[in-house]
């Protein structure tokens, strides 16, 4: 949206709203004024049973908030982390002030994550943040059996988890999924991520009791279920194909009924279809992309180091939220190349987005040991940015 802004009206988005703002905050100190105007008390009495200052009040505070909250989004996306974090508290006090719970948990947890990706949160001082998260929004009194609060608390268990799990312990992360992994599983795409991350976080996984260990897999039924609508449609058959839950003469059949040839070629490579196979990393190649010989060059030996079934795995997704969880499951599935071309694959599919650009090729250059700090904090902070 912001995009088409500009072009079609040749107006600055940011520099527009970071003003609106402004008059936002000159409005707050004019609320008598406010309120002998007919027109925006129409808008108020519209909105609310009452019309009185504080609902005026509370008028100004929501767009406010909502505002900044957008805000902080999009410093975040530009590596502007000083700015988002800023932000994002102001949100957080301001939904706060208004009664506005969920959104202040929503707010609150984007400041926190935008301090794990900075790096100024990490250890002891990051689980105790998360913790303190979590605390407020499995508080007994605020706690609501609804999707949109149950779908925030699953992204602040996730984050909670994450956290643990980079300080080791695994005790407590027990402790959670055997209370709460109900909870974690009300956000299919969420409850599969973390569950990804703490498996590839968890090397040492014979210290999870035999119970949780077989919670925490993936099967590729549920990576499908979770992520299959945000996967491109004529690359899922094959995938499905690659993932051992699809057989290829029944997508190939489904391919056909669509008319889709990208359809059929990516499934016959899977099958190992040598021309099928050439023409799938041709198109990878050239959708890569970049004027960087060395990556360029990095990208087409990885590609040309890889069979159909994980060619399938790297063209398919279609957001980077959907690319990290098939690289955490290459990476828990020891195919490490797979692994590292998904990250490179991802950062360059993210070039509009500077912050995800720079978090995929940190992941990219320290993969892949899943015992190396380096590599855990790369994985933990595209982890955070996306849950």
């Amino acid at each position: 949206m912001k995009e088409l802004m500009e072009k079609a009206l040749g107006i600055d988005v940011v520099d527009k709203a970071n003003g609106i703002l402004e008059e936002l905050s000159r409005l707050r100190g004019l609320v008598q004024d406010l309120m002998r105007d007919e027109e925006f008390m129409g808008y108020i009495k519209s909105r609310s049973v009452k019309a009185g200052e504080e609902e005026v009040k509370i008028v100004i505070l929501e767009a406010t908030s909502l505002l900044k909250h957008a805000l902080a989004q999009y410093r975040l996306e530009n590596d502007e982390f000083d700015k988002a974090e800023k932000l994002s508290n102001e949100a957080a006090k301001e939904y706060r002030e208004i009664g506005n719970y969920e959104n202040y948990l929503i707010a609150y947890g984007l400041a926190l994550r935008v301090e794990a990706i900075e790096g100024s949160l990490v250890g002891d001082e990051l689980v105790k943040k998360f913790q303190q998260l979590y605390e407020e929004t499995f508080n007994e009194e605020r706690f609501k059996l609804t999707a949109q609060y149950l779908s925030i608390a699953s992204h602040v268990l996730g984050n909670y988890l994450v956290s643990l799990a980079l300080t080791g312990n695994y005790e407590m992360i027990n402790e959670l999924l055997e209370e709460h992994l109900w909870v974690l599983n009300a956000d299919r795409r969420v409850s599969v991520l973390t569950r990804l991350m703490l498996n590839a976080l968890l090397s040492s996984r014979g210290r999870l009791s035999g119970k949780l260990e077989g919670k925490l897999s993936v099967n590729p039924e549920e990576l499908i279920d979770a992520y299959g609508s945000h996967m491109y449609s004529e690359f899922l058959p094959a995938l499905m194909v690659a993932l051992g839950i699809a057989k290829p003469e029944d997508v190939i059949e489904l391919c056909e009924k669509i008319n889709d040839v990208d359809c059929v070629d990516s499934v016959l490579a899977v099958k190992g279809n040598s021309a099928a196979l050439e023409q799938l990393r041709k198109r990878l190649i050239d959708e890569f992309g970049v004027d960087t010989d060395r990556l360029f060059d990095e990208f087409m030996k990885l590609v040309y180091g890889l069979d159909g079934k994980s060619l399938a795995q790297l063209i398919a997704p279609e957001t980077s939220m959907t690319q990290l969880a098939l690289m955490l499951h290459a990476l828990i599935n020891h195919n490490e190349n797979l692994a590292k071309a998904h990250a490179l694959y991802g950062a360059v599919s993210t070039t509009g987005n500077k912050l995800l650009t720079r978090l995929f090729l940190e992941a990219y250059r320290a993969c892949c040991d899943p015992n190396n700090d380096g590599f855990k904090r790369a994985i933990a902070r595209l982890f955070f940015y996306h849950v």
